[in-house]
């Protein structure tokens, strides 16, 4: 806190989107407007909340548990408040009024139930890495934290220098625990960041820590680095970052002598995190009804021995944190959706549980992709809203099982084919006429207004477009039937008038009535011996190319690929067709034609266009102004044709830096009617067009 009571602003960022249930002093409605409010110190202590570690502690059994190790260095030393940051303080003696509220002899003293050892020296790195790597003491730290796991261990997967997209949080998920706060003389921002860090990163290995500003040098970040016990992380770009909340990163440059190999300089910002609170954890399977479940915090015969022996305070607050796994809730420094004792934040649902309702099942429901989206777009001032393509998108969709399905429809000469079959019947012959003269048709006026106006096309056409393939064809119908978007038919010619009309066999149902004449068909096949179907596009394919989003389709299918979904993924959601407008504006700030939603709470919008000529310098504004509208730190362009058959100098669209990752990426054919890979130190974004061997290769995919 500064001095005035508000929150520290780099604290203040990242607070409302941690798992803080609140802060002392504050109401919790506050935690979302922290930049305005400030804190109160309470006059008296809380009635409910603290729990008296040490007394969860069997008595009588003081010998068989370790020592409490308590540091204390004199006052000038300047490793004292490091000490106090990394192995915590203990008073002489418990607060009565914690005694009084847990009902407890007031003459209770720690040695009571556990053994204390209060030790004087002067403090060293040398010293202090020994006691943090000490098995024999418990620093007051950990014995605060009794019978709770907590803390992170690091990221295990390989990491690289190459930067693709932004990340502000890549120094950090590199660094796991292999941090060294820089420390100046007194400054309480830097032993608050240590304190943190190492209750983010759980305690359990030698660092985080803390080092004087004028005691570090190169040889101590290497004997940092080769420290035994030091968290070894997966594959990691650096062993060790070094950070400080008094210095920015060229002064610590500077302090410790340039650049040293293998060792991170990042900033206050981009290292500071809270962690996830100790706690009780378990896995459990839960069965959903509509969006609905329960759920029971702590079960009665769960934890039994944490109940048995030690003495649990009757006012001892309770909070349930609640992940699901395969339908994750976004984390971003700044998204906290409250109600009542609830709280949506940090990718949980955090609910507050009573001391007696702990083994009682509570009520649970978990709100869909688009009402989180929603959500935090409220609560960062504007509004989604779907447009006409995303609901044409949305509904097509809604017959598919997952995205994954239309990869069926990722092929050029199909696509062509099906572009054709939704236009009116002898636009064709227009379409032709006007670009003889250099013109282009609307999109819009070329597919016909109903499935009637629509042309039909034979098995021998469909198995064309496939390569010749006769049992590609036969598979792709038989699919694109059963997930109602193509409708088989046969054409009748009626013996009095012959007049010609299209059946869908759905809707072959005897007497059948002459469109022409109207009268009945007594004998509507007449002397066939066999009919010969026809294909037509169902209706909701139909407003698919009515509203033009076809492209969007592709587009949310390639990064639904890449990206993935559920617990490894890194989207909540993707929304084809949304508009994007201030709260209590009727104007709409830009419409995305797919809106990607990340774990991160970023809004990801994305342009697409039928060719690349589309993208004129007045499209490209409007999406530079929604990406700024937005906040998001990159955006995307796709364009639904080949590289070879567009112009040059289309790929200059995308902006891409080494150390900031791309701010906007182009898509082509060449992507999207791929399947995509993110290999390790590679760039799934390169413009790397296909040769016209491998688009003839791409042609035959569904093969």
């Amino acid at each position: 806190m500064t001095s005035d009571g508000t929150v520290d602003s780099a604290y203040a960022r990242i607070i409302p989107g941690s798992a803080i249930d609140g802060v002392e002093g504050l109401h919790p409605f506050n935690l979302i407007h922290l930049p305005e409010a400030k804190v109160t110190i309470p006059r008296t202590p809380q009635a409910y909340g603290p729990q008296l570690a040490f007394t969860l502690l069997e008595s009588g059994k003081a010998d068989e548990y370790r020592p409490v190790e308590v540091v204390e260095l004199e006052a000038g030393d300047p490793w004292r408040m490091i000490y106090a940051g990394c192995l915590g303080l203990l008073p002489e003696k418990p607060s009565p009024e914690l005694l009084h509220s847990h009902n407890l002899i007031p003459e209770l003293t720690f040695e009571d139930l556990i053994r204390v050892d209060r030790v004087h020296i002067k403090g060293s790195l040398d010293d202090l890495l020994q006691r943090l790597n000490s098995r024999d003491v418990i620093p007051p730290r950990k014995l605060s934290m009794l019978w709770l796991g907590y803390g992170n261990a690091g990221s295990t997967g390989i990491r690289t220098t190459s930067v693709i997209l932004p990340d502000p949080g890549v120094a950090r998920l590199d660094a796991g625990p292999n941090v060294v706060v820089i420390c100046s003389p007194n400054d309480i921002h830097d032993v608050a960041l240590l304190w943190n860090l190492r209750g983010a990163n759980g305690d359990s290995a030698p660092l985080p820590i803390g080092i004087p500003a004028d005691e570090v040098t190169p040889d101590r970040l290497h004997q940092l680095m080769r420290e035994p016990k030091i968290s070894r992380n997966g594959i990691a770009v650096n062993g060790l970052y070094v950070t400080s909340a008094s210095l920015s990163k060229s002064e610590l440059r500077q302090l410790i002598g340039g650049d040293v190999p293998r060792v991170g300089i990042a900033s206050y910002e981009e290292m500071l995190h809270l962690g996830y609170p100790g706690s009780l954890s378990r896995n459990e399977v839960l069965f959903w009804n509509e969006g609905s479940t329960q759920f029971v915090p702590l079960p009665a015969d769960a934890h039994r021995s944490l109940f048995t022996h030690g003495v649990i305070s009757h006012t001892a607050s309770m909070h349930a944190d609640v992940r699901v796994l395969d339908s994750p809730f976004p984390e971003g420094p700044d998204v906290r959706a409250t109600a009542f004792s609830a709280a949506f934040s940090a990718g949980t649902y955090s609910v507050s549980v009573s001391h007696s309702k702990r083994a009682k099942a509570c009520n649970l429901a978990w709100p869909s992709n688009l009402l989180i989206a929603r959500t935090v777009a409220s609560k960062r001032g504007f509004d989604l809203q779907e447009s006409e393509p995303g609901r044409a998108a949305r509904v097509l969709l809604s017959g598919f099982s997952d995205l994954s399905e239309l990869g069926n429809l990722a092929h050029a000469p199909l696509l062509q084919m099906l572009e054709e079959m939704a236009a009116r019947q002898g636009f064709g012959w227009y379409k032709n006429r006007l670009r003889n003269i250099g013109q282009e048709a609307d999109p819009s006026q070329s597919v016909g207004p109903t499935t009637d106006e629509l042309p039909e096309k034979t098995f021998n056409e469909f198995k064309k477009s496939l390569g010749n393939s006769d049992k590609a064809a036969k598979r792709w119908l038989l699919w694109a039937e059963k997930s109602h978007l193509i409708l088989k038919g046969f054409q009748l010619v009626c013996d009095v008038c012959d007049a010609k009309q299209w059946l869908p066999v759905a809707g072959f149902a005897p007497p059948i009535i002459c469109r022409g004449c109207a009268r009945e068909m007594p004998a509507p096949f007449g002397d066939r011996t066999n009919v010969e179907f026809r294909y037509r596009l169902s209706e909701r394919l139909r407003r698919v190319y009515e509203q033009d989003a076809m492209g969007h389709l592709l587009v949310a299918r390639y990064f639904y690929l890449l990206f993935g979904a559920g617990r490894e993924g890194r989207l909540i959601g993707l929304h084809p067709g949304m508009e994007a407008r201030r709260k209590g504006q009727a104007r709409p700030e830009g419409e995305a034609d797919v809106l990607l939603f990340t774990r991160r709470a970023e809004f990801i919008p994305v342009e697409v266009k039928r060719t690349f000529s589309g993208f004129t310098e007045k499209e490209i504004g409007k999406l530079d102004h929604l990406t700024s509208f937005l906040n998001s730190p990159w955006s995307v362009v796709a364009a639904c044709q080949y590289r070879k058959d567009s112009e040059e100098g289309f790929e200059e669209l995308a902006a891409y830096s080494p150390n900031e990752g791309y701010s906007r990426v182009v898509l082509s054919y060449d992507k999207l009617l791929g399947r995509p890979f993110w290999a390790i130190n590679s760039d799934p974004f390169e413009w790397n067009p296909l040769s016209l061997d491998e688009n003839r290769g791409t042609r035959k995919a569904l093969r």
